[in-house]
C-alpha cells in the first residue's frame, strides 16, 4: 500500500539515536508498538519522490497520506511508531503513503507544500515545524494537516489539526515511584530546554514525589539542548554529587549522558518517552514516563481519513485516557537491583499503581503548573 518511504536528506542526531550514527536509512519494514498491535503493515523503500496530482475534493473521503519528519527514522522509536501508524492507516483505507524525512529547516515548508499539492492528509510533528506548517496550511486549504507535538494556532487554521500531551501525567507517577528509592530524600530531574509544557513535568514529578513524603526536595535543571549527551553528563553528575539519588530525565537524547553519570555513580534514574530504555542498565533505570506517538497519530489519522473531518481546525490534548502517556516501570529492575532496593521498588510500584487507578477514576488531581522551576 505504501508507494514509498524515503529519507530526502542525511539523518541528523535524533532523540533517542544519538549516538547511533544512522546513516542513510531507508524504511524496509517497521515494528508495531505494543498498544496498537494492528500496525502491522511494511514500508516499501524508494529514494526519489513522484509527484501526482490530488483528484479527490475535499467532501471526499482521502485517498492518500504524507508524514513528514524533522527527525531522522534512523533507529528512533517515536518517529518509526509514526510511519507505521501511518501505514497501518494506508492499509485500513486502501490510501498510497508516503513518509519524508527533511534535516534542512530551509527546506520545511517547501517540502510541506510540494506533498499538499499531491497529498490529501499530510502529517508532520514537532515544534520546529510550527511555522512552516502554518504557512502550507494557508497555501493548501483543502489539504487535511495533522501536527503531532504542536501548539494551538490563533487564531485557529481550519484545515489544521493540533496534537499536545499531558506528559506530565506519567511524571507524577514517576515521582511516586523516586520517593520509594530514594534515601537520601533529594530526587533530581534533568530536562532539555525550559518552556511551559516541560516546568509542568518538573512540578508534577515533585508533586508525585511529594505525596509519599513531602520533605523530599526536587533539584531541576536545564541542559539547554535536547542533543547534548555530555551535557547532560555534566548536570547529572553535579546532581549525584549533591547528594541525590534518583534522577527523572526529560530531554531525549541528553539521557544518555545522565545514563553514563548514572552508571559512574552507581546511582538510579528514570528515562524519558523510551519503555525499552531499562535495558541498557537493567540495574539503574527504574522505567519511563512514556509518550506514544504511534498511538497519537493513529487516533488523529482515524479521523482525518473519514469523508467528514469532525475534529478540523481543533487544537487535541491527549493523555493516559488515550493511551497516549503514563508511565512504564522496568519489568527487571526489582530483581536486578540489589535487594533491599528492589523491595523498595515493589511497594512504590503498588503505590503508583494505586494512584493511576484513582486518577482514571476522578479522585486523584495531578496539579498542572507552567511555573518556572526553582
Amino acid at each position: 500500500m505504501t508507494e514509498g518511504s524515503f529519507e530526502v536528506a542525511p539523518p541528523t542526531e535524533s532523540r533517542r539515536s544519538f549516538l547511533r550514527k544512522a546513516g542513510l536509512v531507508t524504511v524496509a519494514g517497521v515494528a508495531a508498538p505494543a498498544l496498537f498491535p494492528e500496525l502491522l503493515a511494511a514500508c516499501s523503500s524508494s529514494t526519489k519522490s513522484t509527484a501526482t496530482t490530488k483528484s479527490k475534493p475535499s467532501s471526499s473521503a482521502p485517498s492518500s497520506i504524507a508524514f513528514v519528519s524533522p527527525q531522522s527514522s534512523g533507529g528512533d522509536p517515536p518517529v518509526l511508531d509514526m510511519i507505521a501508524a501511518m501505514d497501518a492507516a494506508g492499509k485500513k483505507y486502501g490510501a498510497k503513503t508516503r513518509y519524508v524525512f527533511v534535516s534542512d529547516p530551509s527546506s520545511y515548508t517547501s517540502t510541506l507544500d510540494l506533498l499538499a499539492a499531491s497529498y490529501d492528509v499530510v502529517a508532520t510533528c514537532f515544534p520546529e515545524m510550527g511555522t512552516p506548517l502554518q504557512a502550507a496550511a494557508k497555501a493548501h486549504p483543502k489539504t487535511r494537516f495533522i501536527w503531532i507535538y504542536g501548539t494551538p494556532f490563533t487564531p485557529a487554521i481550519p484545515n489544521v489539526v493540533t496534537v499536545g500531551y499531558k506528559f506530565y501525567e506519567g511524571m507524577y507517577f514517576a515521582g511516586i515511584l523516586a520517593a520509594h528509592i530514594t534515601t537520601t530524600n533529594k530526587i533530581g530531574y534533568i530536562g532539555g530546554a525550559a518552556n511551559p509544557a516541560i516546568n509542568e513535568d518538573y512540578w508534577a514529578l515533585a508533586a508525585g514525589a511529594k505525596s509519599v513524603n513531602p520533605a523530599i526536595s526536587v533539584s531541576g535543571a536545564f541542559v539547554g539542548s535536547y542533543t547534548d549527551p555530555n551535557g547532560g553528563q555534566q548536570v547529572a553528575d553535579s546532581m549525584y554529587g549533591s547528594g541525590v539519588d534518583v534522577i527523572q530525565t526529560d530531554a531525549s537524547a541528553t539521557d544518555l549522558g545522565v545514563l553514563k553519570s548514572a552508571e559512574a555513580h552507581k546511582l538510579y534514574m528514570s528515562y524519558d518517552s523510551d519503555p525499552t530504555a531499562y535495558k541498557q542498565a537493567p540495574s539503574l533505570i527504574l522505567g519511563s514516563a512514556i509518550l506514544q506517538f504511534g498511538t497519537s497519530l493513529a487516533l488523529q489519522l482515524a479521523s482525518a481519513m473519514q469523508p467528514t473531518w469532525s475534529l478540523a481546525g481543533q487544537a487535541i490534548e491527549q493523555g493516559m485516557k488515550d493511551k497516549v502517556t503514563g508511565y512504564t516501570p522496568s519489568p527487571v529492575f526489582a530483581t536486578s537491583a540489589p535487594a533491599a532496593v528492589g523491595a523498595r521498588f515493589t511497594a512504590g510500584l503498588k503505590k503508583m499503581q494505586a494512584a493511576e487507578a484513582a486518577y482514571s477514576a476522578g479522585t486523584l488531581k495531578i496539579p498542572v503548573n507552567t511555573s518556572a522551576i526553582p
